[in-house]
């Protein structure tokens, strides 16, 4: 169960959405857009609905334009979670 969701650009970067979200992530990251982290993360080409999760958030695929995610969804999670790929589907 999610508690709150959020939608951004995928040109984001990471860095400014972990700040204002207070999320660890490594410093290496902080220049990284949020497809461009998400794409790095999947084990395929990304499909509208994939999602991983990190910390206490996941980050869906929200909009494809072609190959290219268009934008991303931030779900914020009722607890810690470590890092996982769901295809398109919602965690149990």
């Amino acid at each position: 169960m999610t508690f709150g969701g959020f939608t951004f650009a995928s040109d984001v970067l990471l860095g400014r959405v972990a700040v204002f979200y207070g999320l660890a992530i490594p410093a290496a990251e902080n220049e990284t857009s949020l497809a461009d982290f998400l794409r790095a993360r999947l084990p395929r080409e990304p499909t509208l609905g994939d999602r991983i999760r990190f910390d206490d958030v996941e980050l869906v695929v929200r909009a494809m334009n072609g190959e290219r995610i268009a934008k991303v969804g931030l779900e914020l999670a009722p607890h810690k979670r470590g890092l996982a790929f769901m295809s398109g589907s919602s965690p149990a």
